[in-house]
């Protein structure tokens, strides 16, 4: 059986690490062009694992520009996993392989489609979601399943700890589907609509900036969604940008949003609308802090952080 693997982020590279040492051969890797950095935070190199195997990676801007056709339909591949993409394939391509397109989606098709699926989930405070592998179709998200996967969402979740259970339920679902597949078990269920709860838009770095006048508790879902391997959620002290990659919530019916509200050696503790952030980890003027009294003194209690 013939496979193209199409991706250009850290699950797609761990999926593919997996079943290559599994011993599964892939014929080509299509990554995303080194200009795409900018774009997507979690995106990862594959040069390294494509050179170890022997693997030809062609590295794209789009996968539906012409040239890419071309090189897909020349390999005649049986089948394309698409872990991983953003880009949505069009028909010229999904006419190619012999028998489909395996797409990847974190959330349980057909709820919730779009964008940024992880970081939404938190926000949108879900309880469980699941992975979703799915026959990719014209239209967003919306192909025959093949497999899915819930997993619970805890309120100690974040976005890093999301990512990663994606990518351990992720490796195993991929490798057991095409071993089925390459014994000839097929499965297509139709997604049924009447299920469909909203398309999810796409987030940008802009959408991590904090409000202070929102609640303590509104601004840690904020940084759960935004922490590795996103851009993260940010403020500014002195015109300078302060990221905050965890924190934990303060128990306190404080209304002082944004201000410095207790500093030592091991903590930064600011004001909300309602109750306490308490910052964990995080950088400012893009320095990790590891002693919060470097970046902060006593002298800047009350200051308020924009």
């Amino acid at each position: 059986m013939k496979i193209i693997f199409i991706s250009g982020v850290k699950f797609g590279y761990d999926v593919l690490n997996h079943i290559l040492n599994h011993n599964w051969k892939v014929e080509a890797v299509f990554s995303y062009h080194e200009s795409k950095k900018e774009i997507y935070s979690d995106m990862i190199d594959f040069d390294s694992l494509t050179s170890k195997f022997n693997i030809k990676n062609f590295k794209v801007n789009n996968i539906n520009d012409e040239i890419n056709v071309k090189l897909i339909n020349d390999i005649s591949p049986d089948l394309i996993l698409v872990i991983g993409w953003s880009q949505l394939l069009k028909n010229n391509v999904l006419k190619i392989p012999k028998i489909g397109i395996i797409g990847s989606h974190p959330t349980e098709l057909p709820k919730f489609r779009g964008r940024a699926p992880i970081p939404w989930s938190i926000i949108k405070n879900l309880k469980e979601s699941a992975l979703t592998l799915f026959w990719i179709q014209e239209g967003t998200d919306n192909g025959p399943i093949l497999d899915q996967q819930k997993f619970i969402i805890s309120d100690n979740d974040d976005a890093s700890t999301l990512y990663e259970k994606m990518t351990s339920i992720g490796k195993t679902m991929i490798l057991d589907n095409i071993y089925e597949i390459k014994k000839g078990k097929i499965t297509k269920i139709l997604q049924d609509e009447s299920k469909f709860i909203e398309s999810w838009p796409k987030r940008t770095s802009n959408d991590g900036k904090i409000d202070w006048n929102h609640t303590a508790k509104e601004i840690h879902t904020l940084i759960r969604a935004s922490t590795h391997p996103y851009p993260g959620a940010y403020t500014y002290f002195k015109k300078k940008k302060l990221v905050i990659w965890k924190s934990v919530l303060v128990d306190s019916s404080t209304n002082k949003p944004g201000e410095l509200m207790k500093i030592s050696d091991s903590e930064l503790q600011i004001g909300t609308s309602k109750g306490i952030i308490k910052l964990i980890y995080g950088t400012y003027d893009d320095l990790e802090i590891k002693n919060f009294k470097t970046f902060f003194s006593e002298k800047n209690l009350g200051d308020i952080l924009e």
